[in-house]
Formats: structure tokens, C-alpha cells, sequence
């Protein structure tokens, strides 16, 4: 068996060329900031890949780079009052603080200072919430993405098991009921010792971790769809997911990276700043 390449960029093209027309249609094209706390390499990858697909649809970008090589001395002060300054800003529809963020800063006081109503990747306290009480609410745009790279496969999902393996417990909660709500029954487990026994039970294989081919092929299921939502920077310009390309061989479908899941991320979040924009106007 060799897998099916699911093609996220393919995909985001289409949909970005939808957007584009609809947002076209404005009073006002719609304005994203994006908060950049730090050096890290993936970051600034996802910064400039949404840049660009800003300029393709018609959105004004605006990016704020805080604890870098600019302002290597910031405050979680400072960087909270540039919050609350997008905030009150009247042009700013959508507003994110690109993740991860350095261990010194309390990253969950730093993202629920943006008002859920500019709250595009749906991360804040109180989008989670709804979300998860099925109210009307900002959805993250990764976990529209995931859903969208599974669906876009064509296959019976009802009654499966899907397999999330992530470190950040904080979002699991939502991307478990999203995935429930395609039909699959969900546990949520981390990369720790022995974990190789429930990915290998996965009809639905998501991978959220962070770690350069973690996933090998004698962890995988044959057959299994796999969605390798890693990004891994290991040098020359050169990326990683964290699933080895080895698995597949054995998968039915599966994710490249670069590629993959993050094109598909990279126009929701395009597409919550437009719901977000003509909510405002």
C-alpha cells in the first residue's frame, strides 16, 4: 500500500480563491495583526505563509515582533498593552498571538487578553467555552483544518477511532469534540512511554506533538488515515513533520509537510477574519 497524498495546498488554493471574491464584496477590506513573541523558526514560517495569503485575498496584514532580535527586552507588560492596543483599533478585525509562546511568559493571561470577539484562531476562555457547549463561536482555525484534510478523503468515518496525539492539553478538549462530531470516537493521549499501543489502534491518526518523525511505521495501523500536523525546523531551510515518511507505506492517506495541514490552516484562519470583518461592519 502507498498513501494517497492528501493535498492540503490544492485544497487552500480553491478555497482562497472563494474568499478572495467574497471579500471583494466588503465595504472594507478586513485587517489581521499578528503578535510574534520570540525566534522561534516554525513561528516565523506560519507569519510569513499568512502574510502572503493575506495579500492574495485582499486582507491588510499587520505584524508585531516582540522578544526577538527586536525588543529582546520586552515585558509581558509591554506585550499586553500591544493587546489591548489591537484591541481598541477600529481597522483590526482578527487579531492572534502566534504560539508557542517562551516559557517565561504566561501564555494563557497573554491570550485571553484579546477580545473574543477579534479572537481569530478561537483560543481564548470564552470561544473554547461556547465552542464546546455547542454555541455559536470563533473556531481554531487548525481544528477546521484537521477536519477539513479528513474529510476531504471521501471515507466512512462513523464508528472509527481517531487517535490525537498532542502535548498541549489546553486545546485538546475542542479538537476531540470536533473530530467526534465527523462520527469518530476520540482519545486524546500524549507521546509518553508505551504510547505506541494506542496510535496502533488508530482508524484516524492525528499527530500534534512537535517531534521530528516521532511516529514510525511499526506504530501505525495499516490502512489508517494520518494527519501530521508537525512542523519541525532542523536546519538549511529544511522542515520535518512528525510523522516519518515511512509511514506511508502502510497508510492509506496521509499529510505532507510542508504542504499538508498547514495551507488548510493558514485560509480558515483567512476565513474567520472575514466572518469576523463583516460581523464588524
Amino acid at each position: 500500500m502507498t498513501a494517497k497524498i492528501i493535498d492540503g495546498k490544492k485544497i487552500a488554493d480553491n478555497l482562497l480563491l472563494e474568499l478572495r471574491q467574497k471579500i471583494k464584496k466588503l465595504e472594507r477590506a478586513p485587517g489581521l495583526a499578528v503578535v510574534l513573541i520570540g525566534e522561534d523558526e516554525a513561528s516565523k514560517l506560519y507569519v510569513r505563509n499568512k502574510k502572503r495569503a493575506c495579500h492574495k485575498v485582499g486582507i491588510n496584514f499587520y505584524d508585531y515582533y516582540c522578544g526577538g532580535a527586536c525588543f529582546s527586552d520586552i515585558t509581558e507588560e509591554k506585550i499586553l498593552e500591544t493587546i489591548d492596543f489591537l484591541n481598541n483599533d477600529p481597522e483590526i478585525d482578527g487579531m492572534i498571538v502566534q504560539l508557542p509562546i517562551p516559557k517565561k511568559f504566561d501564555t494563557e493571561k497573554i491570550i485571553n487578553r484579546i477580545k473574543p470577539e477579534k479572537d481569530v484562531d478561537g483560543f481564548c476562555e470564552v470561544n473554547k467555552n461556547k465552542f464546546l457547549a455547542g454555541d455559536e463561536g470563533v473556531i481554531s482555525p487548525l481544528i477546521q483544518a484537521i477536519s477539513e484534510a479528513i474529510k476531504s478523503t471521501g471515507q466512512n468515518l462513523e464508528g472509527k477511532m481517531a487517535v490525537v496525539v498532542s502535548n498541549n492539553e489546553a486545546y485538546s478538549q475542542t479538537r476531540k469534540k470536533d473530530l467526534e462530531q465527523l462520527g469518530l470516537e476520540v482519545k486524546i493521549i500524549k507521546p509518553e512511554k508505551g504510547f505506541e499501543n494506542e496510535t496502533k489502534k488508530a482508524d484516524v491518526l492525528v499527530v500534534i506533538a512537535g517531534q521530528s518523525n516521532l511516529i514510525k511505521k511499526s506504530m501505525v495501523k495499516d490502512g489508517a488515515i494520518v494527519i501530521d500536523v508537525g512542523t519541525n525546523f532542523i536546519g538549511e531551510n529544511k522542515w520535518t513533520g512528525d510523522v516519518d515518511l515511512a509511514v506511508a507505506e502502510i497508510a492509506s492517506y496521509i499529510t505532507p509537510v510542508p504542504g499538508g495541514v498547514g495551507p488548510l490552516t493558514v485560509v480558515m484562519l483567512l476565513n474567520n477574519v472575514y466572518e469576523m470583518a463583516k460581523n464588524h461592519q
